[in-house]
């Protein structure tokens, strides 16, 4: 998963505001939901993503991936991330 390039991210005070360029749709993200979109923006994937939540956070690894995967489904149902394009394109 990567941010969709129709997002523009602006760091608060307390995480982040996201802005849907396509639907003008505004998001806020707590402190935890702005280091995961930094993290996506890095190019990490969610595996990657749920450890690092857990060390830097210290957090259960079980509530780390729950809320991990529900932050990245509603990412993903508003059009704010989506799958990685394969570079190479599909297998022959």
């Amino acid at each position: 998963m990567r941010p969709n390039t129709h997002v523009l991210c602006r760091e608060v005070k307390d995480g982040a505001v996201l802005i849907h360029l396509e639907t003008n749709q505004i998001y806020d993200l707590n402190r935890t939901g702005y280091r995961i979109w930094q993290l996506l923006q890095e190019g990490s994937d969610s595996s990657a993503i749920r450890n690092r939540i857990q060390l830097e956070f210290d957090v259960d690894p079980a509530v780390a991936a729950s809320e991990l995967q529900s932050l990245l489904d509603r990412l993903s149902s508003e059009g704010l991330i989506e799958e990685e394009k394969d570079a190479a394109g599909p297998a022959a």
